[in-house]
């Protein structure tokens, strides 16, 4: 006997069992073994003749499948080679102007600029030559509203000015001061005590944002994509019409339901007739008022997305559509019972079908409108998933407030500014949410460290620990003997300048009092 393994192995992968494929393939090619008869299959293989009906159905589908699949490879070539290629169509956004008084109040929305105690100050700190932000006066101003003082005589504010002038000199770093240290332990002591719990999001039902101590491991581990990738979107004023938007719930409500991802089983229930082999989609007339869509629609996006002809009850307003696998034109259907798809086609064009996107954007699940807000009387729309580049482009959207959680999104479409802006924002939403005080010159420290090198790099040995320039602080960290041996075979220098390498080698660190050499000059007797 001699076996063809090329055929042997075919037979194999169309799901013939070992045994049959085994003598089948005795001294034949697939050509040869693909036009056998179910009798000559049962003659070779010596079975019964329902087996053998079922090995020549199973190698029949598939000859049948690669004429199709052949078929409409030539369609494809010939209907590309026909006409001119269509150039992909790149948008462009204008840059947005920027308006630094609309800037400013932005800025200062939680500062009540008018208040006459924060007038007073301001005025004083310009007198005295002492820069102060404007946070830091209205600080200030809280605390002595808080005491119960509502007004401040001359002298009195020049004092308050002073005070806050003194303990902002004295809070400064001192040179040589091992800032990173601090740092990590004023976070990471904070973060022991933090307990690992989620709180519903800006109170959208059934979204869970991650909190705590596994956002913080998010974001300090610069994961690509968050757990939980939330946005918050702001609108224009007017739309394209001239009409107020941002103050309008239907039009915003619109805006949200073209953004939202929408799919067949959002706007239809999916039936597979296994004995008919075709599938039949029961369109929802409500779910389609709801995503602005209508049944015609949903029959053009299906026809174009599957390449299949798409029947329906009613060419005007269908409510009932019917997909058959392989079916591309309607001449088409008279060869169907002669020539009737395979299980395996309908499953895998029903899967293809649940997964289809029929409008909205990429990545984003859910979309809702939350507001209005109190003061200004504006919607927002909140999401579940981001996708901070096509939302930007959506018309009507307000790039210039638009905020995503996902730092990478961020560095990705705005730069590594933004980046860095981001992972201090995330920080401090984090730690206030859980209700620890830490500074935000420790976040700031945090940020730099992660963005210095223009890209949001880990604080792990895959980022900042892994990439340090002393050879010793990075053996110390991870995998000792692998960046001793590759410093040697380089020979590569170690300056020993950091904390690490010189306790290492036994010197004194250059921080604090190290840093600093004291010689001693006698003086001539």
């Amino acid at each position: 006997m001699v076996v063809k393994s090329a055929t042997k192995k075919k037979l194999m992968d169309l799901g013939i069992e070992e045994e049959y494929a085994h003598k089948l393939a005795d001294d034949k090619k697939w050509d040869d073994v693909k036009i056998l008869t179910s009798s000559q299959i049962a003659q070779i293989c010596g079975t019964d003749s329902g087996t053998a009906t079922k090995i020549f159905e199973v190698m029949a589908g598939s000859s049948k499948a690669a004429q199709r699949a052949a078929a409409r490879i030539d369609k494809t070539l010939l209907r590309r080679k026909s006409g001119p290629r269509r150039a992909t169509k790149r948008t462009t956004l204008p840059i947005q102007t920027y308006d630094s008084e609309s800037k400013l109040i932005q800025i200062l929305r939680d500062i009540d600029v008018e208040q006459e105690l924060y007038s007073q100050l301001t005025d004083v700190s310009v007198k005295l030559n002492v820069s102060m932000t404007p946070r830091i006066i209205n600080d200030l101003v809280q605390a002595l509203i808080a005491r119960g003082d509502t007004k401040l005589t001359p002298a009195k504010a020049k004092k308050v000015i002073n005070a806050a002038n003194k303990y902002l000199t004295v809070s400064r770093v001192d040179p040589h001061e091992a800032v990173g240290i601090t740092t990590a332990q004023s976070i990471g002591e904070p973060g022991t005590q933090m307990t690992m719990r989620t709180f519903h999001y800006a109170g959208v039902a059934t979204v869970n944002v991650t909190q705590g101590l596994p956002r913080i491991i998010e974001i300090v581990d610069a994961r690509k994509v968050p757990n939980t990738p939330t946005m918050r979107i702001y609108l224009d004023e007017k739309n394209a019409k001239g009409k107020d938007l941002r103050t309008n719930e239907k039009l915003v409500q619109e805006i949200a339901a073209g953004l939202e991802t929408t799919t067949t089983r959002d706007i239809a229930s999916i039936d597979v007739d296994i004995t008919q082999r075709h599938i039949v989609l029961n369109l929802n007339t409500s779910n389609l008022r709801v995503k602005k869509m209508n049944g015609a629609e949903v029959r053009d996006k299906l026809s174009r997305a599957l390449r299949l002809f798409v029947q329906a009850d009613n060419d005007d307003k269908p409510k009932q559509l019917k997909i058959i696998p392989g079916i591309a034109k309607e001449e088409e259907l008279a060869t169907l019972a002669s020539d009737p798809p395979t299980y395996t086609a309908l499953l895998q064009l029903e899967e293809k079908i649940k997964k289809l996107r029929l409008k909205g954007l990429p990545d984003i699940m859910r979309a809702n409108v939350q507001g209005p807000d109190v003061d200004t009387g504006e919607y927002y729309i909140s999401t579940i998933g981001s996708n901070l580049s096509k939302v930007s482009e959506y018309a009507g959207v307000d790039r210039g407030r638009t905020y995503t959680n996902n730092v990478t999104e961020i560095h990705q479409y705005l730069g590594i500014e933004a980046a860095r802006q981001a992972i201090i924002n995330e920080l401090l939403l984090t730690l206030e949410g859980a209700g620890l005080d830490v500074d935000v010159r420790h976040l700031l420290m945090v940020s730099d460290v992660m963005t210095s090198e223009g890209e949001v790099r880990a604080i792990g040995r895959h980022g900042v620990s892994g990439t340090k320039h002393s050879i010793l602080a990075r053996s110390a960290f991870e995998v000792t003997v692998t960046h001793l041996l590759r410093a040697g075979i380089i020979g590569e220098r170690d300056e020993l300048r950091g904390v690490t390498e010189n306790i290492i080698v036994g010197q004194p660190v250059s921080l604090g009092t190290g840093a600093v050499d004291l010689y001693y000059i006698p003086e001539d007797a």
